[in-house]
Parts: C-alpha cells; structure tokens; sequence
C-alpha cells in the first residue's frame, strides 16, 4: 500500500429530503475521512442524518442521526476518523425545505489489491 495519500476535498449542494452520497471510495484506494462539515445557509432550524454505507457489511449505519442544525450554523466533524474501503460511501440526508451543502476531505492511500 501507498503510504503517501491523496488528499482530496469534495463540495456538494445537497437535495432536501433526499439521500446525498457526497464520497464513494474508489477501487483500489483505502479512504480515512479526516474532516466533515455541513452548512445550513437557511434562515430556520432544520435537521440532519449522516450515514457510512459499508458494502463489505451489506450495512448502513448513522454516524449522526437527526441532529438539529440551527439558521446559519454549521456541523463539523473532526479529531477523529472513518476508514472506508472501495465502494463504501457517506451519505448525507438533510431535512425536506432546508438548503444545506456538505464538505468532505479525505485522505486516500492507494492498494492495488483492494477492490470491492
């Protein structure tokens, strides 16, 4: 494995009242999430989910699970980290009516042998 990373960070406006994946791992990468932010630029209080599809698992699991972003604030996730492997995603679902975008940076070490 590569132990130099790509270091990669992803913007996205997200759909209200949909599921957002904001990151897929690519094959042959192992991926360590190292930072996330969410901004709600609305004018009201609106909710939040953010989930780790883990393919290997056949799971979803909540990372945050209906967190309240109040108007004009923002979510950020950091100081620790979530490794993903290739074809694992994060989603993001924010709350119908609201108007939020997503940031996420990544580190991605290459591993030829790694593939869903």
């Amino acid at each position: 494995m590569n132990k130099e990373p790509k270091v990669r960070s992803l913007g996205r406006v997200l759909t209200a009242g949909s599921a957002n994946t904001i990151y897929t791992c690519p094959e042959n990468f192992v991926a360590k999430m190292v930072l996330l932010f969410i901004a709600n630029h609305a004018g009201n209080n609106k909710t939040v989910q953010v989930q780790w599809n883990d393919i290997s698992a056949s799971g979803t699991y909540h990372i945050v699970g209906g967190y309240t972003l109040a108007a004009n604030a923002y979510l950020k996730l950091d100081g620790s980290y979530l490794v993903l492997n290739p074809g694992d995603t994060v989603i993001v679902t924010p709350e119908a009516g609201s108007t939020m975008d997503a940031t996420i940076t990544v580190e991605e070490y290459f591993d030829p042998t790694n593939k869903p």
